[in-house]
């Protein structure tokens, strides 16, 4: 049951990442450009189950599963941006 806690808090940090990743996205849209829906969304869902397994995973403390879950996506999106170069 404790790992549920952890495992909760670890996707409000993946969906809270994931709702300002989306927002940043959506500031940059302009000069005839779309939000690509599909895609915002696949993220957002994407960073809330990365979020779930990392804070399932760091178990020591919900505060810190919340912001590993926060943190996990965002070093994932990191490297990924890193390789493209």
């Amino acid at each position: 049951m404790k790992i549920l806690v952890f495992f909760m808090c670890g996707a409000i940090g993946g969906l809270a990442r994931g709702i300002v990743g989306a927002y940043k996205s959506s500031l940059y849209v302009g000069n005839g450009k779309k939000i690509d829906w599909k895609k915002m969304t696949f993220n957002i869902v994407g960073s809330l189950v990365v979020g779930s397994v990392v804070g399932a995973i760091v178990d020591t403390n919900p505060v810190l599963a919340l912001t590993s879950g926060y943190a996990g996506i965002d070093i994932i999106e990191s490297v990924i941006k890193l390789s493209k170069k």
